[in-house]
């Protein structure tokens, strides 16, 4: 890690964890130090300490302390949207430091109230799309970022719950199906409630965990994962990547892609250049997941300083990409301005 990435990741932890509880101190009249340490060195001794005990395997602490962690985060983010706009408007109209200071209290509870609710929201969305080389429609669900772990096993049945009355001819799942050490296969087991084939690629978080985790969390079922494979469904061809391999190296290693097939690429990562290679090694529909939208406002922000593509559908030359915004979350299940969502695609032959 270079210093200037030290740099950005110090100032981002200080903006994020102690600048507003010491502001909201200040609008008080209290601007000792103290007020900013404190939440900065509580957060990281949390920080720390959920990485020991899941390395010890600890797991009803780990999971405590971790969500504990994450849940400040995301709190945390929310102050900070809170504390900006609140500013700005008390420095516009001139309102005294307290009223400002409860004003960024209030609007933070009902934020929190807000993506609360709206983050139990699983939302089905439809996607028509058209192929000149397909004859008939074919019709199939994206979900993507489940991160069972963070999220329950009642999520899972939600989640289940909702694809069935679509009756999918196939589902495919672009990574961050399972982000926790401890999960097991019962935590998915709601996913044995689907008779159509399922098609499952890694993501970042399956390799924060043990090699062979996921294919252990999906061995009583049929969920299939196909990491540097193609599959054929009648017209169609699907191919996995990897998290750990890029678009090339996959492609090659599965003898190309047929130009008189529809190709169906799943990669979990929207990354620019892995897109302009899908497109230009003659992919037709890329489908990725990873960004979450940015989960709530401020974080899209961030997300779109990292990633062009960050959600919904993009035409790019040949191929459509399109990115979902995550079927679970990432912690607490809070999200504004984003959803759960599970795509619904329609591939429609052109007349």
């Amino acid at each position: 890690m270079n210093i200037f990435r030290i740099i950005i990741i110090l100032i981002a932890t200080i903006t994020v964890f102690a600048i507003p509880v010491w502001n909201l101190a200040r609008l008080y009249g209290q601007k000792h130090i103290l007020w900013g340490i404190v939440p900065l060195v509580l957060f990281i001794s949390l920080f720390g300490a959920s990485g020991i005990l899941e390395g010890a395997q600890a797991d009803f602490w780990y999971y405590i302390v971790k969500s504990a962690t994450y849940l400040w985060l995301i709190l945390s983010m929310m102050l900070v949207a809170m504390t900006i706009v609140w500013t700005i408007v008390g420095t516009a109209f001139k309102t005294k430091n307290k009223t400002v200071a409860w004003l960024i209290v209030i609007s933070t509870l009902i934020y929190i109230g807000i993506a609360g609710i709206n983050g139990q929201r699983i939302v089905v969305k439809d996607l028509d799309l058209p192929a000149d080389n397909i004859t008939r429609q074919y019709d199939f669900v994206h979900i993507t970022d489940l991160h069972a772990g963070s999220t329950t096993l009642s999520h899972a049945q939600n989640v289940v719950d909702k694809i069935k009355p679509l009756d999918p001819e196939f589902v495919v799942i672009t990574g961050d199906f399972i982000d926790e050490y401890f999960v097991t296969g019962d935590m998915i087991a709601p996913f044995k409630e689907l008779t159509m084939p399922i098609y499952l690629i890694t993501g970042n978080h399956e390799f924060y965990l043990e090699d062979g985790k996921i294919e252990e969390v999906i061995s009583d079922t049929d969920i299939m994962l196909i990491d540097g494979m193609k599959i054929a469904f009648e017209e169609l061809d699907i191919i996995g990547v990897s998290e750990l391999a890029t678009v090339d190296g996959t492609v090659n290693a599965v003898d190309g892609i047929n130009a008189d097939r529809y190709t169906i690429l799943l990669d979990h990562q929207p990354k620019t250049d892995e897109v302009i290679r899908a497109e230009e090694n003659g992919a037709r529909l890329m489908l990725s997941g990873h960004t979450h939208k940015g989960q709530i406002w401020p974080m899209n922000w961030l997300i779109k300083l990292q990633f062009k593509y960050v959600s919904g559908l993009y035409e790019i030359g040949e191929m459509f990409l399109y990115v979902n915004q995550g079927t679970g979350t990432l912690g607490p299940k809070l999200r504004v301005n984003s959803v759960n969502e599970i795509t619904h695609i329609h591939l429609k032959p052109e007349l």
